[in-house]
């Protein structure tokens, strides 16, 4: 910035926002997966309670999946009234790389695929606050074209 203008800024006020500017610099992360798919992450703290899964490991992811499926279950298929309908659509741990979720999905969705993986990992996020970004497994995963049952021809 202009020397003059930090010069004429009161000491008090200087170290705070350079304090500020530095923590900004260094608690936030871009890990980038595909270019739409790179999100930014903060530090945040958890709310502690008994079931704590905040930390970040896998059987973590599984356990803050889990809850998704149940505090989700209209983006997915496994409840029998969402797969009386059609919908057959399964979100699954792949991978743990570093502070990524890798996921997969599989089956049909009655929202769009970009929309079920955005929610879910948003959803992951919010329940560890370590999880910097969530991947799909493969991009076509994301077709949701492909997405429809077959049928088979008699």
């Amino acid at each position: 910035g202009d020397s003059r203008a930090s010069q004429t800024m009161p000491r008090h006020t200087r170290a705070p926002l350079a304090v500020a500017a530095l923590l900004l610099a260094t608690a936030s992360c871009l890990v980038p997966t595909a270019p739409s798919l790179a999100r930014r992450c903060a530090v945040r703290s958890a709310a502690p309670n008994d079931d704590d899964i905040s930390t970040l490991t896998e059987p973590n992811v599984e356990l803050a999946l889990e809850a998704a499926r149940t505090e989700l279950s209209a983006l997915f298929g496994y409840a029998e009234e969402n797969r009386a309908v059609g919908i057959t659509g399964r979100v699954d741990l792949v991978a743990l790389d570093g502070p990524t979720v890798v996921l997969r999905l599989s089956g049909r969705f009655w929202h769009e695929r970009t929309t079920v993986l955005e929610r879910v990992g948003t959803f992951l996020q919010n329940r560890i606050p370590e999880l910097c970004d969530w991947a799909i497994e493969s991009p076509d995963q994301l077709n949701d074209d492909d997405a429809a049952p077959q049928v088979a021809a008699f």
